[in-house]
């Protein structure tokens, strides 16, 4: 499985997203983590566990499509974690993959960028058919946005997954530690397979 993690916009949990999909995926095969992005957050994230159990490599070009295939050579799962903004990256990440994550944030700011995003998985799709599917990320249960955004989301005809992220310590806390428990995570890849 091939997988992209993308959203222009930044501070939607891409990352966090990227680093808990590679973990549940390597339980179930060889997985690599290619972190896209300039910044490395998730070659940074990696670099602080000493027994981090799979490659994360860096490839922050527009030639990601390009270079995947023999990247990925004897991996069964391959996550992309993509920076914000850089629409070269992105879409070269996009070109890579088979499925697209797109984690939004229940704020009026993030869904509205999402547009942006959504639009560009459209000008690819001629070239490069890829499934997509927007996932709701630091999600408070019971609250006027949780109960909104799906709502806006739904009538905007936007795929989305089940699954919802909670805003939680768990996630917000484990930058630097390879996710043992991947609580909501491990919905989510059910829904991926």
């Amino acid at each position: 499985m091939r997988i992209a993690v993308v959203n222009q916009k930044g501070g939607v949990g891409k990352t966090t997203t990227a680093i808990y999909l590679a973990a549940g995926l390597h339980s179930m095969g060889r997985t690599m983590l290619l972190d896209s992005d300039r910044q490395q957050s998730a070659i940074y994230w990696s670099q602080q566990d000493p027994i981090w159990p799979f490659p994360v490599v860096a490839r922050a070009d527009q030639y990601v499509h390009r270079e995947l295939a023999q990247l990925a050579v004897g991996f069964e799962h391959v996550v992309v974690d993509t920076p914000p903004g850089d629409m070269g990256v992105i879409r070269s990440a996009v070109m890579a993959v088979d499925i697209v994550v797109v984690p939004v944030s229940p704020t009026g700011l993030d869904v509205n960028r999402l547009m942006p995003t959504v639009e560009m998985l459209a000008e690819v799709e001629p070239v490069h058919p890829v499934e997509f599917a927007v996932l709701l990320t630091r999600m408070r249960k019971n609250t006027l946005a949780a109960r909104g955004v799906r709502e806006v989301l739904a009538e905007a005809g936007m795929p989305m997954f089940d699954t919802e992220i909670p805003l939680a310590e768990q996630f917000a806390g484990s930058f630097g530690l390879y996710p043992t428990d991947l609580g909501a995570y491990a919905d989510l890849i059910g829904e991926l397979k």
